[in-house]
């Protein structure tokens, strides 16, 4: 008998298949490369190559490495409420967007590092990959495949906000900081319409306003402009408890 696999043995390529299509997904490439990672989930699925907890485990680094977060949301978006896809296919988004939010919790527990190379459980990204990943979050809370104010509450910003620090953990610090602003510059409008709690947002800018964020020894954006602009351009929208939390906010900055 060969030894040889045969075709049932067919889950490694096509996952693999699907994982280089999707990472590398640009607003250049979108149009020609879209619908073949549309192909190869739903062949996937089902041929009964892959199951939708290993397809997730498989695309889910994308939070820390992809290059085009709106253009992944963007597929992802379109894949899920495209009518003549699977309801199999559809889960499997979001499934994703629930591993990943869990997956960003657990990693917010560790202690993360700017350096490349280290060995933390976000896998060889360090603070580096952890800030993507937040960025990544954001992005699926602005395009509408997070909407659950529970989950975003349990998994997201409370195991970036629980944290005591040492005198020495200025790393630590910054690295979460940076994580913040990014997710706030991504999610932006979306993450404010009754996904927090005031006094979340209140922690989430406390620590923006106390740290100095630095990744890999260079200065980060300016997280006191994120904070005004942010804040000014949202406020006819806000409910009233952010708004005088809000003003506050503004005019203390400004004041500084």
């Amino acid at each position: 008998m060969s030894t040889q696999p045969g075709y049932h043995h067919r889950q490694k390529p096509i996952l693999s298949k699907i994982d280089s299509l999707l990472c590398p997904l640009d607003p250049s490439t979108y149009d020609e490369v879209a619908p073949k990672v549309e192909f190869w989930i739903e062949y996937a699925l089902a041929e009964q190559s892959t199951t939708i907890d290993e397809l997730v485990e498989k695309v889910s680094p994308l939070a820390w490495h992809c290059v085009s977060h709106p253009s992944v949301m963007r597929f992802l978006k379109e894949f899920r409420d495209a009518p003549h896809h699977s309801e199999q296919a559809k889960s499997f988004v979001d499934e994703l967007c629930l591993h990943v939010l869990r997956w960003f919790a657990a990693a917010s527990a560790e202690n993360l590092s700017v350096n490349p190379h280290s060995y933390f459980w976000v896998p060889m990204g360090g603070g580096a990959g952890f800030v993507r990943a937040a960025s990544f979050v954001g992005y699926l809370i602005e395009w509408g495949l997070l909407t659950s104010p529970d989950l975003v509450r349990r998994h997201l910003v409370k195991p970036l906000i629980t944290h005591h620090y040492g005198d020495s953990d200025n790393v630590q610090r910054s690295v979460r900081a940076m994580a913040i602003y990014q997710l706030f510059a991504t999610a932006r409008s979306s993450l404010l319409q009754g996904l927090l709690e005031p006094e979340d947002v209140r922690a989430c800018f406390k620590i923006l306003d106390t740290t100095k964020i630095t990744l890999d020894g260079i200065a980060g954006p300016d997280a006191a402009k994120l904070s005004v602009g942010f804040y000014i351009i949202l406020l006819p929208a806000l409910k009233p408890t952010y708004l005088l939390m809000s003003r506050n906010s503004a005019s203390s900055m400004l004041r500084g």
